[in-house]
């Protein structure tokens, strides 16, 4: 069985993506909103799956390279962007952070350049639907398109907490890019506490200097509460690896790639 799992940092569009290909190309089954990546298909016997769960990039190292069957697609985004989302059964606090942004980011370069393994960025995907369709139709020539991405609305049947993560089902667009300008205290003060965000939004082409730096300049800091915490968790961080080096041998063996 074919696998393509659907990764990246959470509040990075990864849901849209998930429904994206689950309408638009052709499958023997999918999971109806986040599945990790050590839970078993849904569907018996499937020749193609799809599955997504944003933090399963931090949980791959033990079988990617091994399951010569799985495929991974991970949907990376402007961290200014990612650290200011609110989700909305929640809007008194942000999502995510710089830290939770970063880990993922590092992880994913791990994989990077392997022939199952896609990188792609969410401002390409709501930007240009179609020619991301086509790019990862190229990528992993086993696809077969059946509706194309800028069309989606028109045939998706997402579940209640797939529309509710989405804020409802629309057609893919591009307003919500520049959102992040609504929250210049909040990416002062994760600027602030981690300087690197510039660094990387350079280093993936999100801004060619420092000059959108100025936009925080008479902007004060401010604290806001967050779902992730600030400070990595190290005892959690080490029985979470242990856990995922157990799963990831049955996960081997069930797969046949032991």
């Amino acid at each position: 069985m074919k696998h393509l799992h659907i990764v990246g940092c959470p509040r990075s569009g990864t849901t849209l993506l998930m429904e994206l290909l689950c309408t638009c190309f052709a499958s023997d089954g999918y999971c109806a909103h986040e599945r990790s990546i050590f839970a078993p298909p849904t569907v018996a016997d499937a020749g193609l799956y799809f599955s997504k769960q944003p933090n399963d990039i931090k949980q791959l190292r033990h079988i990617f390279f091994r399951d010569e069957q799985l495929y991974v697609i991970y949907l990376g985004r402007d961290p200014r962007a990612v650290i200011t989302s609110k989700h909305r059964e929640n809007p008194g606090q942000y999502f995510c952070n710089y830290r939770v942004w970063a880990e993922c980011d590092r992880a994913a370069r791990r994989y990077d350049g392997h022939p199952r393994f896609l990188r792609l960025r969410y401002e390409d995907l709501v930007g240009n639907p179609d020619e991301v369709q086509a790019h990862i139709a190229h990528h992993f020539g086993f696809l077969q398109q059946r509706h194309r991405f800028s069309e989606y609305h028109l045939h998706a049947a997402p579940s209640a907490d797939a529309s509710r993560a989405m804020n409802g089902l629309r057609a893919v667009n591009p307003d919500s890019l520049q959102k992040w300008r609504q929250h210049l205290p909040r990416i002062k003060e994760q600027y602030q506490r981690h300087p690197a965000l510039a660094d990387d939004l350079q280093r993936l082409g999100y801004e060619t200097d420092r000059q959108w730096l100025q936009a925080l300049a008479s902007v004060p800091a401010q604290v806001y509460p967050c779902r992730y915490p600030e400070r990595p968790q190290t005892l959690k961080d080490w029985e979470r690896a242990v856990r995922v080096w157990w799963k990831s041998r049955h996960y081997l063996a069930a797969r046949g790639a032991a």
